[in-house]
């Protein structure tokens, strides 16, 4: 199976110094992304993303390259408050452009197939990550 991918464009009335701190701030990411959202904005650091509903996703920093693109690394499992199941890894990218005294922000998220995160990934079916 192919990956599903989404991707959005918008243009915002800000520069992208302003937009950067929006994505790179955990309680300013969390206003929009509709999560609360705890962010070690570094490669390699990691982010923790609570819904109202009581899941929990977590992901990696992969690319970190200041007021210019930022990629999450989404973790092949989401927490519940019934255990942990496996949901399909993937990545969002976050790519700003200047345009003037705006940003183009671009956004994709990619989720791979459950048979692709069972093999490159790791998890296996009914393995609890607690």
């Amino acid at each position: 199976m192919d990956p599903q991918t989404v991707e959005r464009q918008i243009e915002l009335p800000a520069p992208p110094g302003t937009v950067w701190q929006a994505l790179t701030r955990g309680e300013e990411l969390s206003a929009w992304f509709g999560a609360r959202v705890e962010l070690d904005p570094r490669p390699g650091g990691t982010a923790t993303f609570r819904f109202s509903d009581g899941r929990q996703r977590d992901a990696r920093v992969e690319v970190f390259d200041p007021q210019r693109q930022l990629l999450l690394r989404w973790l092949p499992f989401e927490r519940r408050v019934d255990g942990a199941t496996a949901v399909p890894a993937g990545h969002m990218r976050f790519v700003l452009e200047p345009r003037g005294d705006h940003t183009l922000l671009a956004v994709t998220e990619t989720l791979f197939s459950e048979e692709r995160v069972m093999t490159s990934a790791g998890p296996r079916r009914g393995h609890r990550y607690d």
